[in-house]
């Protein structure tokens, strides 16, 4: 092993890191980008390519990774034999809010628990099949509403205790019910229990009807499995990560607090997916995670080599970091929702289905990709991406037609024009409120394109900044008339059945008032026949884009840049970034 990943050298080589974060930090934005509309938007050109699931290397090349891979998308190019051992460190562009599993809404968070905990089920990203990971098999009755999960023996967590048949119950249990006494809720995504027994290494789980994505559910994220040590502490112990006890291939050595976590190897993990090609222990030894939530601090600190990975870059600094061979361009995009609006139908000017449907068609998505985005961005085709179960191409209904959300503007009254060209009816302009996203780095250049496509419609959409403490505050307000959703996630329906359902969240605001809306989202929810439920999903997705409650914009990318010695970097199928396969090609 180099002498860098000496204790004394990593200790020098952390202060350094140190040094270098304040003075990239401090630095007034040493790489321009050339701007567009209102000094928002990056003018940038098209290179490289990504696949399905993940590499976009220098120059747009996929590699394929020596010694496999943790989730189907690798880094490197043409590296050697794997080797054990190194520090990685990581700057994510966001700090860690809450690791409590069932209210783990950031995606750092959930992608930081993927590295340290196991789920029964595996979905492997490459294909989306449903894989052996701590359950070693599953048997469904044939009414959907038995499962049968046999565990696998000899796994611990990292406090040395079992993860066995009674510990998987007590986690299914605690996803389901949630501990009211600590505030913490069941998962939304959940379904309904009967019951749970254990017998010997077999859990049954008995549910009160049909859960057509269940199975999805316990591979996501959210169903990781937890020691009873973090299922008994606070909420306060369970909402920090060094509080998450799992039995994943890396443990957390250290938190400072919304600034830098520090994760170790697990000694003696072995029982990755018996799918994946490596096996036994993670490679690395250590990974630092680093919040650094500037775009050029992370970006300089890169290219100083103070750090090996960075997640969040602007399409220009893309480009530019693209075009030099000693960095990796690293693209994944993961199954679930798409990058889309919700309109919210309490909005009095909303209420016009045409009005709706004039947005609908109004917005001209391909400019979004090919004025902002590289190719490993895409326009969506329906609310849900390619790989999901039951998408359906919507694509005709989502072309860009101006002169027919004109027509539809002006059927539903908003003839005339103001005196700044904005249309109006009954003297009341056609006026739009709107949250730029904070979870997303692209966010205001996208929204001020999509603010300038709708004013050449007439239609004013005024754009509200909020930060990650009054973000909830800032969607929740009662004049927000759209709210931008869609992340990755293996039971897809299962999350935009929560957010749509006037049971749920009601996205929508319709209170109730389409209830074939709400009859298409419990019958796919609890179809046991595939084939039916396929159909139904079909229906659903013409009937949210006919009745245009959604405006699908993007299929959301992942884009990381890596140093070129950094290899088989990959992605779980929600495109949380997994380090149990990557190592460090270096002397």
């Amino acid at each position: 092993m180099s002498d860098k990943n000496h204790p004394a050298a990593q200790d020098h080589a952390s202060q350094r890191l140190e040094e270098a974060l304040a003075r990239a930090s401090s630095e007034d934005g040493r790489i321009r980008r050339r701007r567009m509309i209102g000094g928002g938007i990056a003018a940038v050109a098209v290179v490289g390519a990504a696949s399905a699931w993940g590499l976009a290397s220098r120059g747009g090349a996929d590699t394929s990774a020596s010694g496999g891979s943790a989730g189907g998308s690798t880094a490197g190019d043409a590296p050697g034999s794997p080797v054990s051992g190194g520090t990685l460190v990581y700057l994510d562009a966001e700090a860690s809010r809450s690791t409590q599993p069932q209210g783990a809404g950031t995606w750092q968070d959930s992608a930081y628990l993927e590295n340290i905990a196991d789920r029964l089920i595996w979905k492997d990203p490459a294909t989306g099949e449903l894989q052996p990971y701590i359950a070693e098999s599953w048997e469904i009755s044939a009414d959907g509403l038995t499962y049968t999960f046999a565990v696998r023996e000899g796994v611990t967590y990292s406090d040395g205790t079992s993860l066995d048949a009674a510990s998987v119950a007590r986690n299914l249990q605690w996803q389901a019910a949630g501990d009211d006494a600590k505030g913490i809720q069941p998962s939304a995504q959940w379904p309904q229990l009967e019951g749970i027994s254990v017998a010997g290494s077999t859990v049954t789980v008995t549910l009160l009807e049909p859960y057509a994505e269940f199975l999805d559910v316990l591979s996501g994220w959210a169903a990781v499995l937890v020691a009873d040590a973090t299922i008994d502490a606070p909420l306060e112990s369970q909402q920090q990560i060094t509080g998450i006890i799992g039995s994943g291939p890396f443990t957390v050595e250290s938190e400072k607090y919304g600034e830098k976590i520090v994760f170790v190897r697990r000694q003696g993990y072995d029982w990755a997916p018996p799918s994946l090609a490596h096996q036994g222990e993670a490679r690395l030894e250590r990974l630092e995670v680093h919040a650094v939530t500037d775009d050029t601090a992370r970006l300089g600190t890169l290219r100083s080599g103070q750090a090996d990975l960075i997640r969040y870059l602007q399409p220009a600094d893309e480009l530019q970091l693209a075009e030099d061979p000693s960095f990796q361009i690293l693209s994944a995009q993961g199954i679930g929702a798409t990058n889309h609006w919700q309109l919210r139908v309490s909005i009095p000017a909303l209420q016009d289905a045409r009005v709706r449907q004039a947005l609908q068609v109004g917005i001209d998505r391909a400019s979004l990709v090919s004025d902002l985005y590289t190719e490993n961005w895409a326009v969506a085709r329906s609310v849900v991406t390619e790989d999901a179960f039951g998408f359906v191409d919507l694509s005709t209904q989502l072309t860009y037609d101006p002169v027919k959300a004109a027509a539809l503007f002006d059927e539903a009254g908003f003839s005339d024009l103001d005196s700044e060209g904005y249309r109006t009816r009954d003297g009341e302009r056609l006026s739009l409120v709107t949250v730029i996203d904070v979870y997303d780095s692209t966010a205001k250049p996208l929204y001020q394109l999509v603010q300038a496509q709708l004013k050449e419609l007439g239609v004013e959409l005024s754009l509200r900044d909020a930060d990650y403490s009054q973000v909830s505050e800032a969607y929740a307000a009662p004049d927000v008339a759209t709210v931008r959703s869609g992340w990755p996630y293996p039971a897809t329906w299962a999350t935009l059945r929560t957010q749509w359902a006037a049971d749920g969240t009601d996205a929508f605001s319709l209170d109730g008032a389409d209830p074939t809306l709400d009859e298409l989202l419990t019958e796919q929810a609890t179809a046991t026949d595939p084939a039916e439920r396929s159909a139904l999903l079909a229906e659903l997705q013409h009937h949210v884009i006919e009745n245009a409650y959604v405006l699908p914009l993007l299929k959301d990318s992942q884009i990381f840049a890596a140093q070129s010695d950094v290899q088989d970097f990959s992605w779980s199928a929600e495109a949380r970034p997994l380090f149990y396969a990557t190592w460090l090609d270096r002397p």
